[in-house]
């Protein structure tokens, strides 16, 4: 394998279907030869980072355009029997060994740290799962389910008698851990544009309601966007450092609930033009001290 860019993480956001246009942005790093050796995804960012960790470019489209075509892939009738309107189950575990197969020697073969984010439902607090603790293809796909069940939409994920939920309820850009593992540098896939401000969650009651014997991750969940936009700023400051680089879309076509193959493939196609245009820029980045 090249040898990865040292003290450099790569830190992916989730947001369901917008993952699309991170999984954009990692093709364009793939054929660029563009590998740095700390990975850090949350939610669907997570799937994503798994990809880039196996240098899987098939991969990395098939799992968010092509997977949309297949009728397991989400539903309302997935939801009504208690899977999730996402069938998780399919996407994260059934699928890493058939439709889209994993290569998962390839990925544990990568010296690349990777990290993936999910809440406690105990503690209301981020557990990151480490790569070098996964012994297996199925094990991964369970960890990466976990990481992307959003409440209401999914169940919790049960992980040896723990349950789990969407790592961006408690961590959604995981800057800070970056840094504390060592990281000088970041490049930060984003899937809302540059400006966005998260607003105080909606549906408020009906998460009370639905997670009542939970109120740490109720109260997490209402004070996610306290925690999102300080990041945030923390990430503009960074900028100002030259220590972080961002990429992220002008416009956002698609919605996290987005099955529409074309558009996705339109979006997907979006993300590695505008990955391509940073290039440049994204080089020196690296480049500089």
């Amino acid at each position: 394998m090249e040898q990865n860019k040292e003290k450099v993480s790569l830190i992916i956001e989730g947001g369901a279907m917008r993952g699309v246009f991170c999984a954009g942005v990692i093709s364009t790093l793939l054929r660029q030869e563009i590998y740095l050796d700390y990975v850090i995804g949350v939610s669907s960012g997570s799937a994503n980072g798994i990809n880039y960790v196996s240098r899987d470019l098939t991969r990395t489209k098939a799992s968010f355009v092509d997977i949309a075509a297949n009728p397991a892939f989400s539903g309302m009738k997935y939801l009504l029997n208690g899977q999730g309107y996402f069938n998780t189950k399919y996407i994260y575990e059934d699928a890493i060994t058939t439709d889209i197969p994993f290569q998962f020697e390839t990925f544990k073969q990568n010296p690349t740290s990777m990290k993936i984010v999910v809440t406690d439902m105990e503690t209301a607090k981020p557990v990151y799962f480490d790569k070098d603790d996964i012994a297996t293809s199925a094990e991964l796909g369970l960890k990466i389910r976990a990481s992307s069940t959003v409440p209401l939409l999914m169940p919790p994920t049960q992980i040896n008698g723990k349950y789990y939920l969407d790592g961006g309820i408690v961590d959604s850009l995981p800057i800070e851990k970056a840094i504390a593992d060592g990281n000088q540098k970041h490049v930060i896939l984003l899937t809302r544009p540059r400006g966005y401000i998260k607003e105080k969650q909606r549906f408020s009651a009906i998460i009370r309601r639905h997670l009542r014997a939970y109120p740490e991750v109720v109260a997490a969940i209402e004070q996610r966007h306290i925690a999102y936009n300080r990041s945030m700023e923390l990430i503009e400051q960074l900028e100002h450092e030259n220590k972080a680089f961002v990429i992220a879309p002008d416009q956002l076509s698609i919605g996290r609930m987005e099955r529409n193959v074309q558009r996705l493939d339109a979006y997907y196609q979006y993300a590695e033009r505008a990955a391509e245009r940073q290039l440049p820029e994204l080089q020196d980045f690296l480049s500089s001290r």
